[in-house]
């Protein structure tokens, strides 16, 4: 992600209100936490609003989504037919469209009920009103094009005010490509895998500072998988550190098994070599 240096109020406040970036925040099915990164940047936040006109925000500001955008930044998957026309609508009405955090961006944990039996989540599900009739919970980009992606659950709050200001000056926000690794190396962690821990920093997109490790915890891919990732080198790393099949299979789909679909094939690829 582009870094920019911070503005100040003199630079900033010369940038007229006809000038600025039509920008809206929605939210479909997800739990908010997404917008919440947008709303903790208590130190970036009124800088940011000098920069674009924030047209609608949930619970803070809202707009008829039927107006037009230049930005349009949405949370959440869909997983109902009142989510998907709101993503169609947001969509038309948009010059661009951002995916927000894990849930637009891969599907996430709900995805997962592509992997479960309909009897263990059923009795969740909403019958009776048309407008919260369920659909397979799904990343956004499985029905429109999203042209910016800012993934991870909740997503880095410095990496969107650094799209925000981006956009602001009229550049295009680059992409983070390269693995959590890199950022472990540079925070000085020790490799989890040494250690004998099923971490999916080497296939994981980085741009999150390595947060979970730098916590002690494992990457569990929620930021995606990187555009190179070696998927066949990854589960021989975990199947020589003692993990199975159903466990490398659970893992890896937790987050972001719709972006994996080839693996059940590498794993039953794994199996045949062995």
């Amino acid at each position: 992600m582009i870094k920019l240096p911070i503005y100040k109020k003199k630079k900033v406040n010369k940038i007229k209100k006809t000038d600025k970036l039509k920008v809206g925040f929605y939210g479909i099915t997800g739990c908010a936490g997404c917008l919440l990164s947008v709303i903790f940047n208590e130190d970036e936040i009124l800088d940011l609003l000098e920069l674009i006109d924030l047209k609608a925000f949930p619970f803070i500001k809202q707009f008829n989504p039927d107006e037009k955008f230049d930005y349009v930044f949405l949370e959440g998957l869909v997983a109902t037919k009142e989510d998907l026309e709101t993503l169609q609508k947001l969509r038309n009405n948009s010059r661009y469209l951002v995916s927000l955090g894990a849930c637009a961006s891969t599907g996430c944990i709900p995805a997962y009920r592509h992997y479960t039996l309909k009897e263990n989540y059923e009795h969740l599900l909403f019958k009776k009103k048309a407008a919260l009739q369920d659909l397979e919970p799904t990343p956004i980009d499985t029905h429109v094009s999203v042209d910016y992606y800012i993934p991870g659950c909740p997503p880095n709050k410095k990496e969107i005010v650094s799209f925000i200001k981006s956009i602001a000056i009229g550049k295009h926000p680059r992409p983070y490509e390269s693995p959590v690794c890199v950022e472990c190396r540079k925070n000085n962690n020790q490799c989890l895998l040494d250690l004998g821990k099923p971490c999916l920093g080497p296939i994981t997109a980085g741009g999150c500072e390595s947060v979970c490790i730098n916590g002690g915890f494992e990457c569990w891919g929620c930021r995606g998988p990187t555009k190179d990732m070696n998927l066949e080198l990854m589960i021989k790393i975990l199947k020589q550190r003692g993990f199975d099949d159903k466990f490398i299979q659970d893992r890896m789909r937790t987050f972001v098994g719709l972006k994996l679909p080839m693996l059940e094939n590498v794993l039953k690829k794994s199996r045949e070599t062995v």
